[in-house]
């Protein structure tokens, strides 16, 4: 085998500790040192600083949970010039029998050495930053839509219909009338209209009748604090944005771009960005990146059988936020998206979102990898290749109808 660097590091990653094996060749013979650190921020400083006396070029070690965050940290501000390899934990197994933690770090020092894995994709630190307020903000939303149907739930087995006559029960209007029977106003006629706004004017009676039922004292309880943390979480929500909408400046230009595609928004922007990187290079082809976004069809074989098979496994953070970007596409009357969505229909409302956001990532990459505007894809001419197939396609229908067909470039005046 060849080797693609002279002098490796693997790192068995744990929580407690991790295990390190320098793996060089020495007089056409290969020599293995060994140490275990504890993964205190010293200790970690320490492992850093016996790989940089090793003079190690390249460390790989497995993607196992969080705990390997820290390690990479220490790897990279002490070896910036050496490479981190970042693998799967199914692509690194060992034969079953002898498994230890010394050997493991052994096998990861052989395996990157020889280069017999592929690295998975670590973004760049500013990145893994901005991961963190794109991924809060994330489970942050998700948060603020529970307690909005705690809220919800409260008032409906209170008997309170606001939900009934109001379509969104958080707006101007509807808030307004939760807060006053939480503190105990008089809700008549008179004071409901003071706080309508809107087409719900329209529907002051109604609103009289969905608000008469009185609140027990334990429910203004339960409603105070409920909508309390509804309103911290979208304190917290606003924050972050402007945090984010801060990081975002450097990417200013790519934002743009992708805000031109249907079902984006700059929300949608960030996230993307922030987990894929503006540099689309690190992917070979759109394939990949959609493989590893987990939107790529599953692949099972048997007996020369194809047979039905989930989605990969992937980022679910890119794979979350395409579906929903991906909903919003397929309302935009008269693009292609829409009609696409419209063919894709007879999958199933779910298998159509997913196979739409994977279109849409194919676009996001080209638009990241080309630097250019969004088009439709209606517009962009199809690649040699599909018009050679189409062409051919299209001949031999015509020759068995029984036609001699004879094909001509439009550009040349026929003679």
């Amino acid at each position: 085998m060849d080797r693609v660097f002279e002098v490796a590091a693997g790192i068995d990653v744990h929580r407690d500790k991790v295990v390190v094996s320098v793996r060089r060749v020495r007089n056409s013979r290969e020599e293995v040192k060994t140490r275990t650190f504890e993964t205190f921020h010293d200790d970690l400083a320490a492992m850093a600083a016996w790989l940089v006396a090793e003079r190690v070029e390249v460390v790989g070690m497995e993607s196992t949970g969080v705990y390997w965050h820290p390690v990479v940290r220490a790897v990279q501000s002490a070896l910036p010039n050496a490479v981190v390899w970042l693998v799967n934990p199914a692509h690194v197994k060992k034969v079953p029998g002898r498994k230890t933690d010394v050997a493991d770090s052994q096998w990861l020092a052989k395996l990157v050495m020889y280069g017999l894995v592929s690295p998975s994709f670590l973004a760049a630190p500013e990145l893994q930053e901005l991961r963190k307020l794109t991924r809060h903000r994330t489970k942050l939303v998700a948060d603020q839509t529970r307690y909005k149907n705690r809220v919800l739930k409260e008032v409906e087995s209170s008997g309170i219909k606001i939900a009934t006559v109001c379509s969104d029960v958080f707006g101007k209007t509807g808030r307004a009338l939760l807060d006053a029977m939480v503190e105990g106003k008089a809700l008549g006629e008179p004071q409901i209209a003071e706080l309508t706004r809107g087409t719900l004017r329209n529907k002051i009676p109604l609103l009289v009748r969905a608000v008469q039922v009185p609140l027990t004292p334990c429910t203004v309880i339960v409603l105070r604090q409920l909508l309390r943390r509804f309103d911290d979480l979208g304190n917290d929500i606003a924050a972050l944005e402007l945090e984010i909408h801060q990081r975002l400046t450097p990417m200013k230009v790519e934002v743009e771009r992708l805000m031109q595609i249907p079902g984006f928004d700059e929300v949608a922007a960030a996230a993307v960005l922030a987990e894929t990187g503006p540099d689309m290079s690190v992917f070979p082809s759109a394939k990949h990146l959609c493989s590893w976004s987990g939107l790529s069809p599953g692949s099972a074989e048997s007996a020369g059988k194809s047979k039905k098979a989930p989605t990969r496994k992937g980022n679910k953070y890119l794979r979350t936020i395409l579906v929903q970007a991906a909903m919003s596409a397929k309302q935009t009357k008269g693009t292609f998206w829409q009609r696409k969505f419209g063919r894709l229909a007879r999958l199933g409302p779910k298998k159509a979102a997913v196979a739409l956001a994977r279109s849409l990532l194919g676009a996001v990459f080209h638009v990241l990898a080309d630097g250019c505007d969004y088009r439709e894809p209606d517009t962009v001419p199809p690649p040699p290749h599909r018009v050679r197939a189409r062409v051919a396609n299209l001949t031999n229908q015509l020759k068995a109808l029984g036609f001699t067909v004879a094909l001509t470039d439009a550009a040349r005046p026929l003679s």
